[in-house]
C-alpha cells in the first residue's frame, strides 16, 4: 500500500503531506527528502518516474518543472501500478494545482483527489493443509453465512474484503489446500503483501505447517507472515502460544465459525499491512 506522499518544491519546501500509516523519525524522513529533493534538481529526471529501494518500502519519485513528488510505498506492491498513479497525481497537480502552489494558496480539494489516487490493491493469501478451515475464515473475513457443509477449494478462490482498509482494497486469495495442488502454491503466493497460513491447531498440523512458514520466506520473502491457530474451540487444540512457537511467527487464535472474530481478524490483517515484514532483509 501507498503509505506517504510529498510534494516539495525546488527550494526543499514541503507544499502537500499525506501520511497513511505512522511514521517513525518524521524528522530524520523529512531532512531525507529535502537532501533527495535538491539531488534530484541536478539529474534531469524531466518527464520521468523513477524509484529507489529502502529496508521494506521504495520510493518513487518524479520532477515536473520546479516540483518534485514523491510516493513511499510498500516493495510488495506492484511496481506499475504504484508508477502510474503517480502519474495520475502529478498529472492533476499541473493541470489544476501548480499556480496554487506557486503562489502559495490553499490547495482546496486536491486532498481528496489524492485519496481516490491513492487506493491500491493489496493481496493476501491464506494458505494452509486441506480442511483447517481456509475458506470458513474468508468467510468470515468478508462478513457472509457461513457453510455448515465443508466445500473443499479447487485451486484458488479469489474475493475482495468489502471494507477499504487504510487507503488499500484487500483481495484475499483462498488457495487450495490438497496435496495436489501443492505445486501451484509458490505462483498463487506471489506478490502477496500479507500471507495468512491458518492451522486447525492440532499437534500434527501445525508440525506440517512449518514448511508452509518456509515456503513463503523462500518465495515471498518481503511479505508479512501471520500463525491462524483456527478450532480454538475443540477440546484438543494446542494454544495460539504453543503454534507460534512451533510455526516461529506470530499466531493468533481463531474460532472462524464464531462471527465475533471478524473485526479482531481484519484488525490483525490491518497492522500486518500497515507494519510490513518484520524481520528485515539486506538489499
Amino acid at each position: 500500500m501507498i503509505r506517504s506522499i510529498y510534494i516539495l518544491e525546488g527550494t526543499g519546501n514541503i507544499v502537500f503531506t499525506k501520511e497513511y500509516a505512522e511514521i517513525e523519525s518524521r524528522a530524520t524522513l523529512v531532512e531525507f527528502l529535502v537532501n533527495l529533493t535538491s539531488f534530484l534538481g541536478t539529474v534531469g529526471l524531466e518527464g520521468k518516474t523513477e524509484f529507489m529501494n529502502l529496508s521494506t518500502s521504495r520510493f518513487f519519485y518524479a520532477v515536473r518543472d520546479e516540483f518534485t513528488f514523491i510516493f513511499i510505498a510498500d516493495k510488495a506492491d506492484d511496481f506499475s501500478q504504484i508508477e502510474e498513479k503517480v502519474g495520475q497525481l502529478v498529472d492533476i497537480f499541473m493541470r489544476e494545482y501548480i499556480e496554487m502552489a506557486r503562489t502559495h494558496q490553499s490547495l482546496d480539494g486536491f486532498d481528496e483527489k489524492v485519496d481516490e489516487i491513492a487506493v491500491t490493491m493489496v493481496k493476501v493469501a491464506i494458505l494452509g493443509f486441506a480442511g483447517v478451515g481456509k475458506t470458513t475464515t474468508l468467510h468470515l473475513l468478508r462478513g457472509e453465512t457461513l457453510p455448515l457443509v465443508h466445500d473443499p477449494t479447487i485451486g484458488v478462490s479469489i474475493k475482495k474484503l468489502p471494507e477499504e482498509v487504510e487507503n488499500a482494497n484487500i483481495v484475499l486469495w483462498d488457495l487450495a489446500g490438497q496435496s495436489r495442488f501443492s505445486i501451484l502454491w509458490a505462483k498463487m503466493i506471489a506478490n502477496a503483501q500479507v500471507v495468512v497460513i491458518v492451522t486447525d491447531s492440532t499437534l500434527e498440523n501445525v508440525l506440517r505447517s512449518k514448511k508452509l512458514v518456509s515456503l513463503v520466506k523462500e518465495e515471498v520473502p518481503d511479505a508479512k507472515i501471520i500463525g491462524i491457530a483456527n478450532k480454538q474451540d475443540l477440546p484438543t487444540a494446542l494454544t495460539p502460544e504453543r503454534v507460534g512457537q512451533i510455526l516461529g511467527v506470530g499466531t493468533y487464535e481463531l474460532v472462524a465459525i464464531d462471527i465475533s472474530y471478524r473485526d479482531r481478524l481484519i484488525q490483525i490483517i490491518r497492522r500486518a499491512i500497515l507494519e510490513g515484514k518484520s524481520e528485515k532483509k539486506d538489499n
